[in-house]
């Protein structure tokens, strides 16, 4: 990782925290990074795959090693934790739609891996229907939900609290929780 890379990283972070991300165009990135503007495309594709850049780097990465290891509680709380030290810039990415929107980035690095997990686990599924793609897919969603409640709460609530809800959630059937 370069120097360069993550200076225009970080002046894409602070831009989306001051302008939202839909109103940030390269220039407005280059200008804060103070190199020109030839020099992003050297390291990025558009500002979506800044998005992604940074995910990947400072959520994903450190994450995947957890999961891969079977510990997918400390993964997720890795993940929340880590997004709640920059809640800020991730709730700004929340107004992003199509299909390099953050939501899909998540859901993809999500349902790609819980897809390989599953699939090196060898266990016979529970149901024909529920192929490691589909489970996966569904992992992917149930997160995404998960966060996208979290980020766009107008109460504050902890990362902490979002684990516990998804506790709940995955260790309880509907049967059980709506029981009184």
């Amino acid at each position: 990782m370069t120097e360069i890379k993550r200076t225009l990283a970080e002046s894409f972070k602070e831009l989306v925290k001051e302008k939202g991300f839909q109103k940030i165009i390269v220039k407005d990135i280059t200008d804060r990074a103070k190199v020109k503007r030839p020099t992003f495309y050297s390291y990025f594709k558009d500002k979506y795959d800044v998005v992604e850049w940074i995910y990947v780097q400072e959520i994903w990465q450190p994450s995947r090693s957890l999961l891969e290891g079977g510990y997918s509680h400390e993964a997720l709380r890795f993940i929340l934790v880590s997004m709640e030290k920059d809640k800020e810039y991730y709730r700004k990415l929340l107004n992003q739609d199509g299909q390099n929107s953050f939501g899909e980035i998540v859901k993809k690095y999500i349902r790609e891996e819980s897809e390989k997990i599953l699939r090196e686990n060898g266990k016979k599924p529970p149901h024909r229907l529920l192929t490691p793609e589909i489970m996966a897919e569904y992992l992917g969603y149930i997160f995404w939900f998960l966060i996208k409640r979290w980020l766009s709460s107008p109460e504050e609530i902890s990362a902490l609290e979002v684990i516990e809800v998804y506790q709940i959630l995955k260790s309880d059937s509907l049967d059980n929780i709506f029981k009184k």
